[in-house]
């Protein structure tokens, strides 16, 4: 999924209430009967900004290509039962760079 931020045009500090405006205003401006793609991409990124816990982990993990942490562990763990995996690893995966 693309930057939810991005999709409805708001900036990544955006407080719900400047959320749910700018979402009725695009539901407004793209009906789905006549933007069903732009209106199906506008309701997935509201759906994924009105969740507190959603926002938090997209601003934690940069929306890593949609991956929740638990298929990054799951990716770490097929690729050998022998490999070690190290922490920063990991962040890297999830597009997180400490450093």
């Amino acid at each position: 999924m693309a930057n939810p931020y991005a999709v409805l045009g708001l900036s990544p500090d955006a407080d719900d209430a400047a959320v749910r405006a700018r979402y009725l205003q695009l539901t407004r401006e793209f009906p789905p009967e006549q933007h069903p793609e732009k209106s199906a991409a506008v309701r997935a990124a509201y759906d994924k900004l009105k969740d507190l816990d959603a926002r938090a982990e997209h601003r934690l993990f940069g929306g890593a290509d949609d991956e929740t942490i638990d298929e990054l562990i799951d990716t770490a763990i097929r690729s050998g039962p022998t490999r070690r995996i190290t922490l920063n690893e990991l962040f890297r995966m999830a597009g997180v760079s400490g450093r």
